[in-house]
Formats: structure tokens, sequence, C-alpha cells
């Protein structure tokens, strides 16, 4: 063997023993990057999350300052409702003396229509004796018979007595009679005034009584969503949890490999060394054989080349890896009785009535005499859930009206009140579930809702 070839030998040896030491690097590589590639997608997944959360304190911020808004709102209605109580208290005393004055005047005007009474009697027996005694001519008659000057002053002066006796009690009489009606006519303003005032409380209690049920819908609505963003929070954060516990768990694995991975690069490093020194001395110790051989064989052999050794070299591997009632209010026909997509839910439904809509101040009226059934907000649970602030009115015959979303604080009738066509009930509103200013109104025939149109 000549010394190149043995020196080729030892590179071949050298190189394989690298290629064959150790784990394959490329394959750590793909596991590493595989690892930093979770890592990333937890920390994008974390910050969407970190972005929800801080949108959830928002919507809670927002829906505390609502709560606080509300109960403010309702602190001032349940005063204005205590005054008005207080209000109604007073009215009540004012009718008890109101009508102790009606009594005494009615005690008085009794009085005055005997006295009345009377003195017309009394008028009528006076007639009735001058018409018995001769004719309307009786005073003069009696003067007339006088028998001499003093006869005749005498009877003058007593026809003079009588006539102004006459005069007198039909001047009582028209003072009595004029006081008689002044005194009707004070009882009946009297009366006329705490009705009025009644009617004004009674409708500001209504109205009062009824903002304080919208604005505790109002509060438990936002208590509920308020809970429901906290609780969607909470959940975010128990999220962000496990996902913090997850990066944790993968920046751990990822140290490992690198570890495990700069190990692997020193062990390989070091074997690769101790084999190139293996190698080196390998082809030192043949090196000094061979040379030692060759001059034993310059001295006893011929200088023939001696056969040379069958050099092994290793293969490289590869790896893979109708008419009856008016229009109860001004405007346009927006929608009418039929089967729709409700603007609001969003769901299938049957439109049960008309939707009349105008803009700014709009009135609306009774479209027929009745008593009214419900005036208030309609709460869930009332029967007029959805429908804001509505008014019934029963009309008799099996007939009833329905006026929906009224405006807050607008309404103008009671419960039990008794109202004519076309009086003022409200004013049009867009509240409940609405998205515009509108009326929505219903009949009902014998309970189940009907087609507007053929009545109107």
């Amino acid at each position: 063997m000549t010394y190149k070839k043995l020196i080729r030998n030892s590179i071949i040896a050298t190189v394989a023993v690298g290629l064959f030491s150790g784990a394959p690097v490329n394959v750590l590589a793909a596991d590493l990057n595989e690892l930093q590639k979770q890592q990333q997608e937890l920390q994008q997944q974390k910050a969407n999350i970190d972005e929800s959360i801080h949108e959830k304190e928002h919507e809670v911020s927002v829906l505390e300052s609502k709560q606080v808004n509300a109960a403010a709102e309702l602190e001032a209605l349940v005063k204005s409702i205590t005054e008005t109580n207080a209000k109604l208290q007073n009215q009540q005393q004012e009718v008890a003396v109101t009508n102790a004055e009606v009594t005494k005047l009615k005690g008085e005007i009794k009085e005055l229509q005997n006295n009345i009474q009377e003195r017309f009697d009394l008028l009528k027996d006076r007639a009735r004796a001058i018409q018995v005694n001769g004719n309307s001519q009786a005073y003069v008659n009696v003067i007339l018979a006088s028998d001499n000057f003093s006869d005749f002053i005498d009877r003058a002066t007593m026809v003079t007595t009588l006539v102004s006796a006459d005069k007198d009690i039909m001047a009582e009489q028209k003072k009595d009679e004029d006081k008689l009606s002044s005194k009707q006519k004070e009882t009946e303003t009297k009366l006329a005034s705490l009705k009025k005032l009644a009617t004004e409380i009674a409708l500001s209690k209504n109205n009062l009584e009824s903002q304080k049920s919208q604005k505790d819908e109002l509060i438990l609505a936002i208590a509920a969503e308020k809970d429901l963003t906290q609780q969607q929070k909470n959940d975010l954060l128990s999220k962000q949890g496990a996902l913090s516990a997850d990066e944790q768990k993968v920046a751990g694995n990822i140290q490992a490999e690198k570890d495990r991975q700069a190990q692997a690069a020193l062990e390989l490093a070091a074997a690769r060394k101790a084999s190139a020194e293996r190698a080196a001395k390998e082809a030192a110790a043949k090196a000094a054989t061979a040379k030692a051989s060759s001059k034993t064989m310059t001295r006893t052999e011929s200088p023939a080349e001696q056969p040379s050794e069958a050099v092994s070299i290793p293969s490289i591997g590869s790896g893979s890896s109708t008419g009856m009632f008016i229009k109860p209010a001004a405007g346009i026909l927006t929608s009418g009785f039929s089967d729709r997509t409700n603007p609001v839910t969003g769901q299938h439904e049957s439109h049960k009535g008309q939707d009349i809509a105008a803009g700014g101040i709009v009135p609306v009226y009774a479209a027929a005499g009745g008593t009214v059934v419900f005036s208030g907000f309609g709460a869930p649970g009332s029967g007029y859930g959805g429908y804001g602030y509505v008014v019934e009115i029963d009309h008799g015959n099996g007939y009833q009206t329905l006026y929906g979303h009224m405006r807050a604080g607008s309404l103008q009738v009671v419960a039990g009140q008794s109202v004519a066509q076309g009086q003022g009930i409200g004013i049009m509103g867009s509240t409940g579930q609405s998205t515009g200013q509108h009326l929505h109104f219903e009949i009902h025939k014998n309970g189940v809702p009907v087609n507007p149109a053929p009545y109107i």
C-alpha cells in the first residue's frame, strides 16, 4: 500500500465517522421551528383575547354608567310619585272641605228655594184676591170709593203701603233667585274644578308610574346585560390563563430543545474530533509500518510491487422524513295587517294591526267612544309587553282598540275613564320594540285581532 492510498483511506473513514455520529441536525431544526410556530400562534391568540377583554371592560364601564343614570332617573321618578301622592292627599282633603261647603250650599239652596216658593205662593194669593174682588184696577177702585179727601188720603196711604209691600216681596224674591243662581253656579264651579284637578293628578300619577315601570325594566335589562358581559370577560380571562400556561409549556419545550440541540452539537463536535485524532494516529501507525516493510523488502525481495490491500470504502446512506272607527292619528301607513319580518327581532311574525308613521308632535285620538281598559307602560308579563306606552279601549259589542309605542309621559287618559270618539289620548312616539316614531293601531273583535282597514 502506498502512502497516498493510506492517507486517502484515512480521510474517507473520517468523513464517514462524521456523517454517522449524533442525531440528524435538520430534524431537530424542524422540531424547533414547529415549537416556535406554536408559540407565535399562542401569542397571537393571547393578543386577540387581550383586545376582547379590553372591549368587554369598556362595555361593562358603559353599562355601569347607564345603571347610574337609570338609577338617578328612577330616584327622580320615585320622588315625583311621592310628591304626586302628597298632592293627591291634599286634593282629597280639599275634596272633603269642598264637599262640606257643597253640603252647606245645598242647605242654603234648599232654604232659598223654600223662601222663594213661599213668596211665590203669597204673590199668587194676592193676585188671586185681586182677581176675585174685581180686576186689575182693584187698588184704584179702593181710592175712588173714598167719601172725602181725608178718606182719600187714608185709602191712598193704605194702597201705597200694600203696593210697596208687594214690591218689597218681589225685590226679595228677585234677590233670592239671583242668590240661588249664584250659589248653584258656585257649587257647579267647585265641583268641576275638583273633577278637573282629580283628573290632572290621576293622569300625572299614571304617567309617572308608567315611566317608573319602564325604568325598572331598563335597569333589569342593563343588569342582565352587565352580568352577561362580565361572564364573557371572565371566560376570556380563563382562556387567557390557559393560553399563558400553554405558552409557558411551549417556551419550556423550546428551551429544552435548544439545550438538547446544543448538547448534541457539542457531542458531535467532540466525536468528530476524537474520530479525527484516532484516524490520524491509525494513519501514522500504518504509514510507519509501511515504511518499515518497504525497507525490509528492499533487502530481501525483488523490487516488484507487492499486491495492494483491498480498501473498503463505506457507503453513505440517506435519511427520510268599516267606517265604525276614525283614523287614530295623522301619517302614512307603513305596515299593514299581514305576515312580516319583525324589524327589531328579525323573526317572522303576524303583524296584528297597522303602523301609522309621521314626524313631529302627532296627537293620537280615540278611534271610537268607549271605556279605557289599560293606560300605561307595557312591561313584560303585563300582556302589553313590547308595545311601550300603550292604551286599550273597550267600545262594547265585542270591539276593542289598542294604541302602542306612544311617547313617554304623554298619556292623557287613565284606566276606567270614559272617552269620546276623537278625544286625545296621547302623543305618537317610539317606545317599546320600535325602530322609529309611529303608532301601532289594532282592532280586536271578540278578542281576536282583525284588519283595521275595512273599519276605518
